[in-house]
This record gives C-alpha cells, structure tokens and sequence, in this order.
C-alpha cells in the first residue's frame, strides 16, 4: 500500500483519494486505471462510535501529511502560528523557570538589583528577594545584584531574538502564497543559543 496513491472506500459509496486528497467518483479514469493494476480500496476506518467519518479517514493518513477534509489556506496559517507560538516558549522555557509567580520573582529581582546599583547607600532590608540568596549566589548583597542583573542582560538578547524570529515567521507564514511555502517557513526556523550570545 502506498499511502499517498491509494483509495478508501465508505459503505455509503464515498471514495477517497490521497493522490488528489479529496473525494472522487467511483467512475474516474484514474481510480479505474489504478483498479486494473491490481489494487482494491481500502474500507473507510471508522470511529469509536463505528461510523466512517472524515475525521477516522484523517486519523490514518494524518501521519503521511495527508488530509481527508479540506483545510483552507487560512486554517494552515491560524495552525502553524499557533505551533510558532508553543515552539517560541518551549525556546524560552529552555532559559527561564515556568510559573507566574517565578515570573513574578525574577521581575522582583531585576527590580531590586537595579534600584541596589543606583542607591547611595543601600540596605539589606530594601531588598528582600536579593537578601534572601545571600550566601547562595553570591557573598554579597552586590555580588548577588551582579549575577542577577548579567542573567537579566542574557535573558533580554535571547528573548529578544525568540520574539523576533517568532513575529517574523507569523508575518511570513501570512504571506505565504500557498501551504508549502507557509510550511517551508516553519521548517526554516532557526531558533538562538545560548552559546551564541556568550
């Protein structure tokens, strides 16, 4: 079976073919040609509910890129960016902790290691979160600033090329002339590195 030339045949009479990925009649030359090599329809899968839809028949040939129902342009670039998006933060959870409230905390860090490096004379108490990795990070209350502020500055150039590799593609993929071209898009991304920014 060639999954990309084949036929699957419903009880009802519908007829699927992958090479046009659409339904023909049972009376096309091609589909008659094909029978005459030898080759039969495959019956139509069913779901759990035994019926032959559309979306048993996309579940098999699915992993073949293949699709039952027709997708509009449209559709594929509303799904692709949808994927961009979940790939742009499966990238930045490779350099940040997930969590709204450790958000929350390295916000607060940045914060206090910004305000430490400009007060004239800064006490421990002024910065609760720097405080409390005294002896952890770093000796001092400067030292702990110091790291939590270079991370900071990592953090900005790679985020900064993840979102604009992200809104690049999106607006490519929206000018994508045909499925092919907006999936070409996504296969070309080429998401940062640490390494590359050190």
């Amino acid at each position: 079976m060639f999954p990309e030339d084949w036929y699957w045949l419903s009880d009802d009479g519908r007829l699927y073919s992958s090479a046009v990925q659409a339904l023909v009649d049972a009376d096309d030359d091609t589909y008659h040609l094909w029978l005459g090599t030898g080759n039969c329809a495959t019956r139509w899968p069913v779901d759990d509910n035994d019926n032959q839809t559309d979306a048993s028949l996309d579940e098999v040939l699915r992993p073949y890129g293949l699709t039952c129902s027709p997708i509009s342009l449209a559709e594929i670039r509303s799904a692709l960016k949808a994927d961009i998006d979940t790939a742009a933060e499966l990238e930045r959870l490779k350099y940040i902790t997930p969590g709204n409230g450790q958000a929350m905390t390295y916000q607060q860090k940045v914060t206090e290691a910004q305000a430490f490096k400009v007060a004239s004379t800064p006490k421990a108490s002024d910065y609760p979160i720097l405080s409390s990795e005294m002896g952890i990070t770093a000796e001092t209350l400067d030292g702990v600033a110091d790291i939590v502020l270079a991370a900071f500055a990592q953090w900005q150039q790679i985020g900064a090329m993840i979102e604009s590799i992200r809104l690049g593609a999106k607006r490519d993929i929206d000018n994508a002339e045909d499925e092919a071209a907006a999936r070409a898009i996504v296969d070309a991304i080429v998401w940062p590195s640490a390494q590359v920014q050190a």
